[in-house]
């Protein structure tokens, strides 16, 4: 008998949504446009463009390592896509800023976002949704 492995119901989801996500943005991908991951960064930096984000933001909320998320930012900044400056609150910290390019992006994408999230909670309640947060937060806390 083959016993069900939560890791892969995870993957499997995770890939599903990524591949969901932004599957019309490859469609019309040029060279220099952005990866899956940085799409998710944009998208972040977009939805707290209200306050300074900085890299340890991305870091905690992406759980990723530094040196992979410095990686995906000098991408992004080659690209064109992000900016790093001086933060106002502390100068040895840099905020990082979404360039003309990307707030266009976000823009378009931002919907779409919005719509993933519906179809994803299609079906469920509220109280299934909270649980579903609860158990992933609790695997994630197991991992660490």
């Amino acid at each position: 008998m083959c016993k069900k492995k939560i890791g892969f119901e995870i993957v499997g989801t995770a890939n599903a949504m990524r591949r969901k996500t932004f599957e019309e943005m490859r469609d019309i991908e040029i060279a220099d446009g952005p990866t899956n991951m940085q799409h998710w960064f944009l998208i972040y930096i977009w939805h707290h463009r209200d306050s300074d984000v900085h890299q340890k933001d991305l870091e905690v909320n992406f759980r990723l390592r530094r040196s992979t998320t410095t990686e995906i930012l000098k991408a992004m900044e080659k690209k064109g896509l992000v900016m790093r400056s001086v933060s106002d609150k502390d100068k040895r910290s840099r905020r990082i800023e979404l360039t003309e390019k990307a707030i266009e992006l976000c823009m378009m994408e931002d919907k779409k976002i919005i719509e993933l999230e519906a179809k994803m909670a299609e079906g469920l309640s509220d109280e299934e949704v909270e649980t579903l947060f609860k158990i992933l937060h609790k695997i994630q806390k197991n991992l660490e």
